[in-house]
């Protein structure tokens, strides 16, 4: 079945986006995946990277809950990677970030600012102004927050791993992306079955 794409943003300054709506299966994929997570499936605006097994991976949020900034552009929704984010955080992986963070913190910042861009993107030209005009506060919210949430005006962060790894198989690139490929291997489980994304339909 051909799937439906969408360009979120356009423009030459403006990070590229490609993401797919969500169909009735990958509704079922994603209940079943988050099940025992705090989880709004209201928030789901699309799936932004799949397995290779075709399972969504990785879901794009939509930037407010309530008319209040929504903090996380990219859920890792994979169980297998959730479980492996939980073992390598485990084992020390947000500080080893968090260094090489330090050793290059302008690259960074920049990567938190483009992930600022992209959730304001994802907001409609008419929204973006009526946020800019009569609600400032939660404009500044939304124009400062990076991966995260993380203000990217003070250096930025990493606060945890999942949200660098979903960020990371979403945008494409990462100012950590050789440790991520290290710490992410293998990135793919041996089967589907016993990560709650085999469904009956």
């Amino acid at each position: 079945m051909k799937r439906k794409s969408s360009l979120f943003s356009r423009g030459r300054i403006r990070p590229l986006l490609f993401a797919e709506h969500l169909d009735g299966s990958d509704r079922t994929v994603l209940l079943r995946q988050m099940k025992g997570r705090a989880f709004d499936p209201s928030l789901v605006s699309a799936v932004v990277r799949r397995c290779p097994k075709g399972f969504p991976a990785v879901i794009q949020c939509a930037p407010l809950k309530n008319d209040k900034p929504f903090p996380t552009s990219f859920w890792l929704t994979c169980p297998w990677l959730v479980r492996l984010c939980g073992m390598r955080e485990s084992e020390g992986a947000v500080t080893i970030l968090e260094e090489a963070l330090k050793k290059d913190r302008a690259l960074w910042t920049e990567y938190h600012c483009h992930a600022a861009r992209v959730r304001l993107l994802s907001l409609s030209p008419a929204e973006r102004r009526f946020f800019q005009r009569f609600r400032p506060k939660t404009w500044r919210a939304l124009s400062r927050g990076g991966v995260g949430g993380i203000d990217y005006r003070r250096g930025g962060g990493v606060k945890c791993l999942h949200l660098q790894v979903a960020s990371w198989l979403a945008l494409g690139r990462h100012p950590a992306c050789g440790l991520l490929e290290r710490m992410m291997y293998p990135i793919m489980c041996d089967a589907s079955s016993k990560w709650e994304c085999i469904c009956s339909f």
